[in-house]
């Protein structure tokens, strides 16, 4: 039985993602102590590909505070005309894509 254990947490450590299931279990949608957020503010939700970014923030709450800032330069107060998101954990690239342990607004 320990021998089951222990070939299944191998097989864990080296197929799958322990940090960012562990993440995941813990923190949820928040940024774990070894992770960053980045956040990504669009001034016109119809097109999104014109945005700011802001990369290496502490936490969620650190995302939507430089998300308002940004917003309000834009005359965007409360974020009505624009959208936001904020990338925890990044994890990989795909290109010009980046893909994240978790996006939240």
């Amino acid at each position: 039985m320990r021998w089951i254990l222990i070939v299944g947490l191998l097989l864990w450590a080296i197929f799958g993602s322990p940090k960012s299931d562990i993440a995941s279990w813990i923190w949820g949608d928040e940024a774990a102590p070894w992770e960053t957020v980045d956040a990504f503010y669009y001034p016109d939700r119809n097109d999104l590909t014109k945005d700011r970014r802001s990369s290496g923030l502490s936490s969620v709450d650190a995302c939507r505070t430089w998300i308002n800032g940004v917003s309000r330069s834009f005359n965007d107060v409360g974020v009505k005309r624009g959208d936001y998101e904020c990338g925890v954990g990044h994890i990989r690239d795909f290109g010009s894509m980046k893909v994240y342990r978790v996006t939240v607004r």
